[in-house]
């Protein structure tokens, strides 16, 4: 199984991305960010937009969170504003702990484990499917992967086949993120973050009652795709 999507934030302008012409391409999900850091201001200014077109258009919606945390208690203090911003959305995929920045390099493997345990937790605590976005050079040395391994994992390499990862990273994923320069002229004017998920994430959500799928309005779901 091998099913295409894409992830963008406000990098990619709202409006400006015709979800309606990815649909058309055979794209299936897109996951979209959310926000940044700990502050309700920090609110991804296009996540609303993102979200909305995406579903209108038929794709799935997963959503995403950048991290700059720097111990457990920042950590958790970013989750209940990510909880907040997903709060009544409709995301029949993964939500994702995105750890990579240059201010967490300081830190020890263990501290970072800590701060990504801690996030993806209250996450999972809350009902959703929580998985762990990070490159692979990340998830193979800067991660205890072993502490980690509850938890799916979304794996960033740029590396031109799947054999490749390995060099980096020699763990489980279930979605791969393989490039960030496609162009999609009928999609967008730039370039596009490009992804392969592995595993039926939307019937697996909704088969384990996640996401508070059951609890959203669902009248714009496309139910031939469950079947």
């Amino acid at each position: 199984m091998q099913i295409k999507g894409i992830d963008i934030s406000r990098h990619q302008r709202a409006g400006e991305v015709n979800f309606k012409k990815l649909r058309e391409l055979g794209y299936d999900f897109v996951m979209i960010r959310a926000g940044y850091g700990k502050f309700a201001s920090q609110k991804d200014t296009a996540f609303e937009q993102h979200y909305s077109e995406a579903v209108k258009a038929g794709l799935y919606a997963g959503a995403y969170h950048y991290s700059y945390a720097l111990n457990t208690r920042e950590a958790i203090e970013e989750a209940d504003c990510f909880l907040t911003w997903i709060k009544g959305t409709r995301l029949e995929y993964p939500v994702a702990f995105d750890i990579e920045d240059e201010c967490q390099k300081k830190l020890t493997n263990a501290q970072r484990t800590d701060i990504a345990l801690a996030f993806m937790q209250r996450v999972e605590d809350a009902g959703y499917y929580t998985m762990l976005y990070s490159s692979a050079y990340w998830l193979g040395s800067k991660l205890d992967m072993k502490r980690l391994s509850h938890f799916d994992v979304w794996c960033a390499a740029y590396v031109g086949s799947q054999e490749n990862i390995k060099k980096y990273y020699d763990g489980p994923y279930g979605m791969w993120q393989y490039s960030s320069d496609t162009v999609l002229p009928t999609v967008y004017r730039s370039r596009l973050d490009q992804d392969y998920a592995y595993k039926d994430y939307a019937r697996i959500i909704r088969d384990a009652g996640l996401n508070h799928l059951d609890s959203i309005c669902r009248e714009t779901v496309d139910l031939s795709r469950y079947e």
